[in-house]
């Protein structure tokens, strides 16, 4: 069967010309590329949008096939944050990109479903976790940023292996986040109340003190 496919290809046949095959090779680039581009999601990232964060995270996110841009750019605020402090998609892509979580130059879109080394990169820089050598020095250039910062987490064990490119459901991105603030927490990495001592040593301890 191999030896004869040569044969039977239209590239191949005498009875098609030179000109036929340089339409069939343009036909199947142009397929190509178009389902190559990232499906638009605008009324699932509007319903995540509209929602509490509680419900967001526990209800909407749960139930979405592939998580947007603007969906997890909320979720990762809330666990970089712990609260909502921002309310549009462009405060959190200023946000995000202030703080050096996200870069400007991936182009990253409100509605389109967000990929696996972006959500890593977040991640790993959210949390502070320890990066590879290879994450140091080519992905502080911007070279394989993200699939460095995928295989950093996969490496941790808190993220399992797969593509970059690769999309999260809903349901991958709360049980990583889940992960991530159990990281965080382990490590002291969330601020601890503050303790007065003047109070703690006038506390019910002091009225047990015998009398001089």
């Amino acid at each position: 069967m191999l030896k004869n496919s040569r044969k039977s290809g239209p590239c191949f046949a005498s009875r098609f010309s030179l000109r036929t095959c340089r339409l069939a090779l343009v036909v199947f680039v142009a397929v190509g590329t178009s389902g190559c581009s990232r499906p638009s999601r605008v009324e699932q990232v509007a319903r995540g949008e509209a929602v509490d964060p509680d419900t967001f995270l526990h209800e909407h996110l749960q139930g979405v096939p592939m998580v947007t841009v603007g969906e997890a750019y909320r979720a990762l605020l809330l666990l970089a944050d712990g609260d909502e402090k921002t309310h549009s998609f462009e405060e959190r892509q200023a946000e995000l990109q202030a703080r050096g979580l996200v870069r400007a130059v991936w182009n990253l879109q409100r509605e389109q479903p967000i990929d696996r080394g972006s959500v890593a990169f977040m991640v790993l820089r959210i949390i502070q976790g320890p990066r590879g050598v290879n994450s140091l020095v080519w992905g502080n250039l911007g070279l394989g940023d993200r699939r460095y910062a995928l295989r950093d987490l996969v490496h941790m064990g808190l993220i399992g292996p797969g593509g970059p490119d690769k999309y999260l459901t809903g349901g991958e991105l709360v049980f990583l986040m889940g992960k991530a603030d159990k990281y965080m927490a382990d490590r002291g990495r969330y601020p601890s109340e503050k303790v007065d001592l003047r109070k703690e040593l006038a506390g019910p301890a002091a009225s047990t003190r015998p009398a001089d």
